[in-house]
This record gives structure tokens, C-alpha cells and sequence, in this order.
């Protein structure tokens, strides 16, 4: 089945990350469809109109040359890229610029859904002082949302191959869906493997995963993930967050997949919100890119 992923395209260097880590994630692009999405910012000075929200005047003429220069250029190019790097057959590659109305995240969001695309993939420089104080990355926006759609948020390559999936499951949905998600986008790619990861405070609680563990693998075989791929990893550790990335230092992970939610949410509100683990290894992850799943 043909898979359809929308990738974030701007204009500096990280929005690079995401084509280059299509490159080293898959053999075979002929079922996959791609569509590079640049969203054109607005700018404080552009006189609006009240009733559609468009530039006016000399500042629509601003805004028509920015979303053609840059936009397209950086579109253009990243189209190129994608066929002379991967082979990825020009119609499976289309590109689109919009002017935002509504923020980038939001325009993404909308983009993402009206598009029904397997997955949004995103480039993210290192976690910055800045951020770290204000906290207003795309990525970590992204995530705060109540999103229904997986992400991936890819990292700066390293230049070391990268392979295999690490699947962080703790019992939750969100987590379950994610191997769903995974297996059903890497079934054919078999140089991948998937690392099944739990984590239990004590020893004694170790036989907790294998429930866990048979249910992802029930969906992973669904999606035609063979047993001789999926290896079982539970790990006795009640920082979980320092367990996982103990392990990607461990082996070249290319992606870590994690639920946006887990087991601990209560009510309606906390519903609305991520788990620290999935924020905490935004940042935390140095080099191998980070799934989320709703």
C-alpha cells in the first residue's frame, strides 16, 4: 500500500534534515508519496485585509515575491534533491506553498489532517539556550497539540549509518499505535529491525512486559513485520527517559517511537497533553530522530 508523508520544508539549514533522513530510512521510493510543504510566514508590517486576511497593496506584491522566491526556490531545490539522491520518481514528489494565516504550527496541523497523510516529518536543529528558557520551537509546539497524526522529528545526520527502530512501549494506546505505525511504514524496508523497549521499577516486575509485548507484536505481524526482526528489550529503570537514551547510545537507532500519551492520564484535561518523556526526549536526543504518535 502506498504510503503519503508530508514533509515541513523552511528555509534554514535543518529543514534539510528531514529529506536526508528519508534517504537513509528507505530503499524503495517508488510507494511513497511525498509532499514538500512550505509555509510562506506572515510579517508584522503587511497591511491586512479585514474580511480574508490577505496582504493589501504593495505588501501583497511583498508577500508574492517572497512565497515565489523562497518558497518555491527552496521547494524546487529540495525536489531535485529528492530525485537525484534517492531516485524517488517525480510524480510521486509534488510541492506546495501556502502564505500563513493561522501560524505555521497550525497551518501544518491543518495541512497534515485535510491531507490524511501517513506522517508529518520535520527537521530540528539541537535543543538551544532559547529554547530551553522560552520553549517555542515548531517541533515542540507541534507536540503540545492535541495532534491525531504520528510525527517525526529528525535530527542532524551524523554521517554513521543508522538502523532499526527502538519502540518504547509502557501499556498505553498511544504507545500500541506506534508500533502499529512503524511496522505498517517499515514492513518492506528489511534492513530494519524493532527493538520492543520497556521499562519496570524492580526486577520483580519484570514478566509485566510480556503482555505488552505480545499485543505489539500481534499488530506488527498484521502489518507483516516477521517474528525474526522484532528483538524484546525490558529494562529494569525508573527513570524512563534515561533508560532510552542509555539504550540509542548504545546502537544507531535511526528512530525512537514513542506514545504522546501514557498510562498516567486521568481526566479530560490531562488528555490535552504530552507526557514529559516525549518532551524530554525531544531534547535529550542527540542524533536519532524521535516518532510520535497520538
Amino acid at each position: 500500500m502506498q504510503k503519503e508523508l508530508l514533509l515541513a520544508i523552511g528555509d534554514d539549514r535543518a529543514a534539510s534534515f528531514n529529506l536526508r533522513f528519508l534517504k537513509e530510512l528507505f530503499d524503495n521510493f517508488c510507494d511513497i508519496k511525498l509532499t514538500l510543504f512550505y509555509v510562506a510566514p506572515k510579517s508584522a508590517s503587511w497591511a491586512m485585509h479585514e474580511e480574508n486576511l490577505v496582504p493589501a497593496g504593495d505588501d501583497l506584491v511583498e508577500f508574492m515575491a517572497h512565497k515565489k522566491d523562497k518558497g518555491k526556490k527552496a521547494l524546487v531545490e529540495s525536489r531535485q534533491w529528492l530525485k537525484d539522491m534517492t531516485g524517488c520518481p517525480d510524480d510521486n514528489v509534488r510541492i506546495k506553498v501556502i502564505h500563513s494565516r493561522k501560524g505555521t504550527v497550525r497551518e501544518l496541523i491543518e495541512e497534515c489532517r485535510s491531507g490524511l497523510y501517513d506522517a508529518m516529518l520535520l527537521g530540528r536543529k539541537a535543543f538551544s539556550w532559547f529554547e530551553a528558557v522560552f520553549e517555542n520551537s515548531v517541533c515542540h509546539e507541534l507536540i503540545w497539540q492535541d495532534i491525531d497524526f504520528p510525527i517525526w522529528v529528525c535530527k542532524r545526520p551524523t554521517g554513521e549509518p543508522r538502523h532499526d527502530v527502538l519502540l518504547c512501549l509502557d501499556g498505553s494506546d498511544a504507545s500500541l499505535r506506534m508500533a502499529d505505525h512503524a511496522s505498517y511504514m517499515l514492513a518492506d524496508e528489511t534492513k530494519h529491525a524493532f527493538t520492543l523497549f520497556h521499562t519496570v521499577p524492580k526486577e520483580a516486575e519484570i514478566a509485566v512486559s510480556d503482555p505488552i509485548f505480545n499485543a505489539a507484536v500481534e499488530v506488527m505481524e498484521r502489518n507483516g513485520v516477521t517474528r525474526e526482526r522484532i528483538v524484546f528489550k525490558p529494562v529494569v529503570e525508573r527513570n524512563v527517559v534515561k533508560a532510552i537514551v542509555q539504550e540509542t547510545a548504545q546502537h544507531p537507532y535511526a528512530a525512537v517511537g514513542v506514545g504522546r500519551h501514557g498510562t498516567t492520564r486521568q481526566g479530560t484535561k490531562e488528555n490535552l497533553f504530552p507526557t514529559s518523556v516525549s518532551i524530554n526526549l525531544l531534547r535529550q536526543l542527540p542524533d536519532t530522530a524521535l516518532w510520535v504518535s497520538k
